[in-house]
């Protein structure tokens, strides 16, 4: 009789085990996680909900919940807790909850208790030495770590081995390659404070030896050493070779570009380097296609040849089609390293049709520009443009001066430009912000027929306000004026509001000054500012909501607050390797217009 009941038993149980291996994860909650975004806890665990579209679009296996899985994930989150300061975490058994068809809703039910705090912070330098021996103020002050004396600010492991790098990389920049940094933590879990101390040996002093480069052979030795920022016998600076690695991949004409350098545990004081190239095939294409609601069908083919007329020279011819650009060719002769490592000769002859809401035109010409490059954040350019335009202006002016179809007129003007940007992540930021300022003075330099002066300057800042909530604003102002008090300006230097980057509420260029036949015809003052909250709703997906606001005046550099028009609305964003894509619904309010947008994009608004 026992052998039945065991028979039965392990029949049930064998039972209830394929049962649970064949529940499928319909929902995934968290329950008490106060400090953390749910999207961070969804990225440490291994359990996931299946949603049809991710098995029938996407063919990705749904996952099945077992006990071994949740213990897995317990024991990650655990981890990933104590990494964010909270040693003391909690996890309750979970809420299994069994649906139809066999499909399970999970909640995990956490208590974070209190986070680490830092109570003190010291730094021994070669076993005897204090930080402030061996660093001056500046450099200290350069010396910016997370790590911070501070009770509210929680202790996170992140932030001590982002520190501990830092703090070997400012003595790589003094001559010691061999410094090592490592750490004591002594943690008190009743009070759950943390003091910290830093345990730096510098080693050697080093200089750096002697430059060889391999894997060159088009581009000549000679070329890549003009772009080195250091000299032999030189005290060491990582710094130094850094930025010698950033100026020779600048050139663009490598796929890889690196500098190798050999510290031995004997501690050489003298440190020889080596400059490993891959060069790029001198031939390269790119083609792209696709569809969106302003520019409609677009393609465009980009051809790239290397060694053209110098050795590091770079000659591009691209053309594209969109439904505002009917063609656009040019051909861009681009001399990296011209004169000094960080500028860059441009010279970019072209022909193209624009076919905006408020205009149409052909044009050709030819610009002359310098780029600069002075850091991963700052970029300037100055630059000569010459344009040969014929603009169909029916409809769009009713001045008296200009009474007929067809405009054609030449502008030779002088254009400035200068961008930092800090933001980061480059593609969806969440902290940081990004500056822009660019000016054209047209026939103002260069006598001609249009003397005008035009400015338009940019702000964009990202403020993470909590995990998966960020916070994004943006501010622009524009204005372009006569110099020989002439009022009439081209339509196409104007300035013209509305559309997926600018006030969403209204359709491309179509807020601002319009004629009798409703075409907008532009204004000479542009004020816009924006207000975006994004939110993580999932690994993949985030959900945004927005108020915009701006105009265009006809008047120069007059701008009238009480004029401006406003929209809201709300967006989804999808993440991709190549940064977020997709859509934005907004319509305007507090105005008498009420007609919904919807806008595509690849990458946000701003």
């Amino acid at each position: 009789m026992k052998y039945i009941l065991l028979t039965i038993a392990l029949f049930f149980c064998t039972l209830f085990g394929f049962a649970q291996e064949n529940l499928m994860i319909s929902k995934v909650k968290f329950q008490g996680n106060k400090h953390v975004h749910k999207s961070q806890l969804e990225d440490e665990i291994a359990i996931e909900k299946s949603t049809w579209m991710k098995r029938k679009i996407f063919g990705k296996e749904p996952v099945y919940y077992s006990r071994a899985l949740y213990n897995d994930d317990i024991a990650r989150l655990r981890i990933f807790y104590q990494k964010e300061g909270y040693l003391n975490v909690q996890f309750d058994e979970p809420e299994v909850t069994i649906g139809k068809k066999n499909r399970v809703a999970i909640t995990f039910i956490i208590h974070e208790g209190e986070p680490v705090t830092i109570s003190d912070i010291s730094y021994r330098v070669d076993s005897l030495k204090n930080l402030d021996d061996v660093l001056q103020a500046k450099d200290k002050r350069k010396l910016l770590l997370q790590t911070q004396v501070n009770t509210s600010k929680k202790f996170r492991d992140e932030a001590i081995l982002n520190d501990k790098q830092l703090i070997a990389e400012t003595f790589y920049d003094y001559g010691y390659p061999y410094t090592s940094v490592d750490y004591n933590l002594k943690v008190d879990t009743i009070s759950n404070i943390t003091s910290v101390q830093w345990d730096i040996d510098r080693g050697k002093l080093a200089y750096i030896g002697e430059t060889t480069i391999t894997g060159n052979e088009r581009v000549p030795s000679k070329s890549i050493l003009r772009q080195v920022a250091y000299r032999e016998g030189e005290v060491w600076s990582k710094k130094k070779i850094d930025q010698t690695q950033k100026q020779i991949y600048n050139q663009g004409n490598y796929r890889i570009a690196s500098i190798r350098t050999r510290i031995e545990e004997e501690q050489l004081d003298t440190i020889p380097l080596q400059i490993q190239i891959r060069e790029a095939p001198r031939w390269s294409a790119r083609f792209g296609a696709g569809y969106g609601r302003e520019d409609k069908l677009r393609a465009y083919t980009d051809l790239q040849y290397l060694g053209f007329i110098t050795h590091t020279g770079r000659l591009n011819f691209y053309a594209k089609h969109s439904g505002l650009e009917p063609y656009n060719v040019y051909l861009k002769f681009s001399q990296p390293s011209f004169l000094v490592p960080i500028n860059t000769l441009s010279i970019h002859p072209f022909i193209q049709k624009q076919d905006e809401p408020g205009y149409k035109l052909k044009k050709y010409g030819a610009s002359l520009t310098f780029l600069q490059n002075f850091s991963k954040e700052l970029n300037t350019s100055i630059g000569v443009v010459y344009e040969d335009v014929t603009q169909d202006t029916t409809g769009l002016f009713t001045d008296n001066d200009f009474d007929f179809d067809e405009t054609i007129y030449n502008k030779l003007g002088l254009v400035l430009g200068a961008i930092y940007n800090n933001a980061d992540p480059i593609l969806d930021p969440v902290q940081g912000y990004a500056i822009s300022f660019n000016m054209k003075t047209n026939d103002v330099v260069f006598s001609g027929d249009f003397p005008f002066f035009r400015i338009l300057t940019e702000f964009k800042t990202y403020f993470g306000i909590q995990p998966g909530v960020v916070l994004a604003l943006k501010g622009k102002i524009g204005g372009i004026k006569r110099t020989d008090g002439v009022d009439f300006i081209p339509v196409e230097e104007k300035f013209y509001a509305g559309g997926s980057h600018s006030v969403r509420g209204w359709s491309r260029g179509n807020l601002g000054p319009q004629n009798e036949n409703g075409i907008p015809v532009g204004g000479n003052s542009l004020l816009e500012t924006s207000a975006e909250f994004r939110f993580d709703i999932g690994r993949r997906m985030k959900f945004n909501v927005f108020i915009d606001a701006g105009n265009v005046w006809e008047d120069s550099f007059e701008y009238h607050i009480t004029d401006l028009r406003y929209a809201a609305g709300l967006g989804l964003r999808f993440k991709t390797p190549v940064g977020p894509a997709g859509i934005d619904f907004a319509r305007p309010v507090f105005d008498s217009e009420n007609k919904w947008q919807v806008h595509f994009n690849i990458g946000h608004s701003f």
